[in-house]
């Protein structure tokens, strides 16, 4: 029998079954592999597809484990022998992978995942203790803290050994970004803009690294999008946080742009840089649970009994948000993370 397993492990989980084929999402240079990413694109399609009137929620974590698939693997085994699928499911497990066999979606206990010849979806997507336990705590104190009840079934953040973080440096050329962009878009509204040329000169691989959206603002100086990218500050305090230079409070008050700008720039681009660290990545990860469960209940008042109106600031939220699930999630572009 031949079995495909995707896994959201970034190291390689060994197996004793016979090798066909394994692929891993990122090179060496930290560039992700083009042609896997593609082939978890058709993946994703695939989901989308067959899950059409199937249960809503195994459909969107199929979806978000292909999303997060770090390394897949290919190799035959005897279905017959109970002690090689025994094996199997315990690997599966431990790879925290989905499996593909006889054109099956199923769980790493080989129940199927959606409905089909193999039967009713009967399987669980798999999520690793640590996200779980994670997810339970972070929500627990949101509920005593803030008295916001987050559901069981939204799903957590990946653990510590499914997540790849951004090199630093990439890290500290999007903070000046950030920084750069809502300073100019503060400019643009002013009907004063600050000379391009001049930032250029001074922070040149930080405009370079500009994302589309930020690009466009600097080309075309609309209002309309300054208005909207002002608020990018927020999002370079979060990554000013994730690099250890800076402390947030609960998400309420605006942060101060004048000491964010003058924090990030006034050390030019490579005395910032200098030094960079980013915080551990459990940390991170606690901070991007927060955030995420944060923002589902701001998004959702109406479901929450008894309803409770938190003093978060949801565009506070969306920021931070979009900051850290960009560090995080290192496949994702800036214009596409979101808050």
């Amino acid at each position: 029998m031949l079995i495909s397993a995707y896994s959201t492990r970034l190291e390689f989980v060994p197996h004793d079954f016979t090798p066909v084929d394994g692929h891993f999402r990122w090179h060496e240079s930290g560039e992700q592999d083009a042609g896997f990413a593609a082939s978890l694109s058709e993946l994703e399609d695939y989901v989308s597809r067959a899950g059409v009137g199937q249960p809503a929620e195994t459909v969107r974590l199929l979806i978000g484990h292909v999303r997060d698939t770090q390394r897949s693997y290919s190799f035959t085994l005897d279905g017959a022998d109970p002690a090689q699928l025994a094996r199997l499911t315990a690997w599966a497990t431990e790879a925290n992978a989905i499996l593909v066999a006889e054109g099956a979606l199923l769980d790493p206990a080989g129940r199927p995942l959606l409905a089909g010849a193999h039967g009713a979806p009967t399987g669980k997507v798999p999520l690793t203790p640590e996200s779980t336990e994670r997810a339970q705590t972070i929500r627990s104190w949101l509920a005593s803290a803030h008295g916001l009840q987050i559901p069981g079934d939204l799903p957590p953040v990946r653990s510590a050994a499914e997540t790849r973080t951004r090199d630093v440096s990439d890290v500290g050329l999007r903070i000046i970004g950030l920084v750069m962009t809502s300073d100019f878009a503060s400019s643009v509204i002013a009907g004063s803009p600050l000379n391009q040329r001049a930032m250029q000169a001074v922070f040149p691989h930080a405009m370079a690294a500009l994302p589309p959206t930020e690009r466009e603002l600097f080309n075309r100086r609309e209002t309309g999008a300054a208005r909207k990218l002002q608020r990018r500050i927020e999002a370079a305090n979060e990554l000013l946080w994730a690099a250890g230079r800076t402390t947030l409070g609960w998400p309420t008050t605006d942060c101060h742009p004048t000491q964010v700008k003058d924090l990030v720039l006034r050390r030019g681009e490579q005395g910032f840089l200098d030094g960079l660290r980013l915080r551990g990545t459990n940390e991170l990860l606690d901070e991007y649970e927060c955030l995420s469960s944060l923002m589902w209940a701001l998004n959702n008042q109406e479901a929450l009994r008894p309803r409770v109106y938190s003093d978060a600031d949801p565009r506070i939220v969306a920021q931070r948000l979009i900051a850290l699930e960009w560090l995080l999630k290192p496949q994702l572009a800036w214009d596409d993370a979101q808050g």
